[in-house]
């Protein structure tokens, strides 16, 4: 069975999908793909100011971050005696984990679910809505990393 385990990578026991899912009984000769994203900063316009400001440095630390907080995941699949690999990107998650999930041929996502607010999902969106509406396999969320 071929999982793939989308992280935020905070390892937070009440949020992060990667920690509750270390837990799973996986069938034996699964492999898992963990994949984390860093989402692209755009340069925001301040409105009170005559420039705008560019953050696009800080991409740059979450690349870094991201490559290392997938690295350890499967560090840790693979003490548990799963085969495990670890993935990082740079982009939109929602897109990312669809498209490594269909090139690979994943039979199986691993998503964590926040509970946001309607404002908050409107103005952020939901990325394990969006991945269960358009996954081409099938999709397990983990509410609140695993909790409730």
């Amino acid at each position: 069975m071929k999982i793939l385990v989308a992280t935020s990578g905070g390892y937070n026991p009440d949020r992060d999908a990667a920690h509750h899912a270390f837990s799973f009984p996986w069938p034996k000769g699964s492999e898992i793909h963990v994949l984390t994203v860093a989402e692209v900063a755009y340069p925001v316009m301040m409105a009170m100011g005559p420039d705008p400001i560019d953050v696009t440095d800080l991409e740059i630390p979450s690349r870094e971050e991201v490559s290392s907080i997938s690295s350890s995941a499967a560090s840790r699949f693979r003490e548990l005696g799963l085969t495990a690999e670890g993935f990082s990107s740079t982009g939109d998650p929602e897109t990312e984990i669809l498209e490594h999930a269909r090139k690979w041929g994943a039979d199986l996502i691993v998503v964590g679910w926040h509970d946001r607010s309607r404002i908050e999902r409107f103005l952020v969106g939901s990325v394990s809505q969006h991945v269960v509406k358009n996954a081409p396999c099938s999709v397990l969320v983990l509410k609140d990393g695993g909790k409730g």
